[in-house]
């Protein structure tokens, strides 16, 4: 493989040999016909890289099922133009809405893509085991990843740990605990047999790899309240030295950095129009882009903007403003933006010299789907709740450090910065509750619209509950109470509905989620 430019290729060959144009039509649950496979190393390979290509955001309508479902819901983006994704902010949707139909349908469908390759791999390792074993653990990696991602969405869900017969079609809901051992095991597998990033070497950067592994296991682990094990691996990556965070926080999301040091589960899309035809654009920049230049469906809200501290550079890094300009664009004047909208993503923002064929939505992108700063986090959060503060506090600092321009808080007060006040003070406190609070605030600006924050708003919940809080709990009494969205209800919107479509065509198998 040469890196991901090679993997759109692939993912353009094998989108022909293994998709059907109208899968939403298929059997409930989004199951696809078999896909034709020959037990051979170069079919399988080609079927482990349409794994990778399913991460390009290249898929249509990618862009609002990701948003609508991991983001609108909380508070880091507002809706612009797309009506629909008010319904999401308002909590007014129901379990027909399109855009959460749409998720599952794409879901189950990159689920079966990773069974077909592990469901295969039996008469390939006859002949080649160690390609056998090499593609068994990447598939269950990216198995493990949307099945977590699904029963965060959705909660309690059908388990697919194998691709069905046309008899296993309509088949009851999993506990989100089955699904959850599923992830554990098939992340513990990956973590075994994929080599490092740099065992992998240069010619496959973008390879998951088993620091990529280590780390979900780490993010599985926090989610469920496992700070043992979350801070295990966690541990196990930041001691692994596969990956480390980037020098410069800005440039982390150029497209020039697509396989930086700490990018640990690459989705970067390459821009090539004699690939595609017609639909070049990406639904990642498409949906969050600037209103001048695209659909301006969602735009970072105030809320975020105004929960920086003083002189925090990550800011001016992660928010492009009315007054900003692109360079080399319209004689580098500012960008008109429309009537009650001031803010745009800008770390998909850059230089005009970026777009391909002078067309904003024409770029390469470099989204990010796990990131060693976001286990540096999760060891932090991890170490406070075991009671390692010490450890809590020094990798809160490494965050902040590197946020600083990879300079200690008395640096920044020497060198003048925010009027010779300094910028992020280093965190001392040594009370649990108080330091968790600063990591979750540190969460919400270093992940800024990463698709992290209404996973995290849902767990706090639980977090705080479990801690001993009274009430609404954490996140209702904040969306509720502090940001005035009088609709929500934790107890029915922590969890989205099992669409409706697929509730009624299984003939009373799969059942609703409770509250809806």
């Amino acid at each position: 493989m040469k890196r991901l430019a090679y993997i759109n290729i692939l993912l353009a060959i094998w989108g022909i040999v293994s998709c059907s144009k109208s899968f939403l039509d298929k059997a409930p649950q989004a199951v696809l016909s078999t896909a034709t496979i020959t037990s051979d190393t170069t079919t399988l390979g080609m079927a482990v890289n349409r794994l990778y290509g399913s991460l390009a955001w290249r898929e249509y309508t990618l862009g609002r099922q990701q948003w609508s479902t991991h983001e609108l819901c909380a508070d880091d983006f507002i809706p612009g133009s797309d009506a629909n994704m008010n319904f999401f902010q308002n909590y007014s949707y129901l379990a027909d809405n399109g855009y959460v139909q749409q998720y599952w349908d794409r879901t189950y469908q990159n689920i079966h893509y990773s069974n077909v390759v592990i469901d295969n791999v039996t008469a390939v390792a006859k002949s080649a085991p160690a390609s056998a074993l090499l593609y068994e653990a990447q598939a269950k990696y990216f198995r493990a990843y949307y099945h977590f991602d699904l029963t965060n969405v959705f909660g309690d869900a059908p388990l697919r740990d194998h691709d069905p017969s046309a008899a296993e079609y309509n088949i009851a809901k999993s506990p989100h605990a089955d699904i959850i051992k599923l992830v554990i095991a098939d992340l513990k597998f990956a973590s075994a047999y994929l080599p490092t990033r740099q065992q992998w070497g240069t010619s496959n950067l973008g390879r998951i790899t088993k620091g990529t592994a280590q780390g979900l296991l780490a993010k599985v682990y926090l989610y469920e309240q496992d700070y043992v094990n979350a801070k295990l691996y966690a541990d196990s990556v930041i001691n692994g030295g596969e990956y480390s965070l980037y020098p410069n926080y800005r440039n982390l999301f150029s497209p020039d950095q697509l396989y930086s040091s700490e990018n640990m589960m690459p989705g970067g899309y390459i821009f090539n129009s004699s690939i595609w035809s017609g639909r070049w654009y990406n639904p990642y920049l498409q949906y969050q882009g600037l209103p001048a230049f695209a659909n301006g469906v969602i735009y970072p809200s105030a809320n975020l903007v105004n929960s920086y501290e003083s002189g925090d550079p990550r800011l001016a890094a992660t928010i492009f403003t009315k007054t900003d300009s692109i360079i080399g664009y319209n004689n580098n004047k500012p960008v008109s933006f429309p009537a009650g909208t001031n803010y745009a993503n800008k770390k998909v923002i850059w230089p005009y010299s970026y777009w391909n064929q002078s067309n904003f939505s024409f770029q390469n992108v470099n989204p990010m789907f796990l990131r060693y700063a976001d286990i540096v986090l999760i060891d932090a959060e991890a170490s406070n709740e075991v009671g390692n503060t010490a450890d809590a506090l020094k990798y809160l600092e490494q965050i902040r450090y590197r946020a600083r321009g990879n300079m200690s808080f008395a640096a920044t007060v020497t060198a003048g910065m925010n009027g010779g006040a300094g910028i992020l003070p280093q965190i001392t406190y040594s009370s649990k509750s108080q330091l968790r609070l600063a990591i979750w605030q540190e969460r919400r600006i270093e992940l800024a619209l990463e698709f992290n924050r209404w996973f995290d708003l849902v767990r706090y919940n639980k977090v705080a509950a479990a801690d001993g809080s009274n009430g609404t709990g954490y996140t209702e009494n904040l969306l509720k109470n502090v940001y005035g969205r009088t609709g929500f209800s934790y107890a029915k919107f922590s969890r989205f509905p099992i669409p409706a479509t697929y509730i009624t065509s299984s003939n009373g198998v799969l059942v609703q989620n409770g509250n809806w």
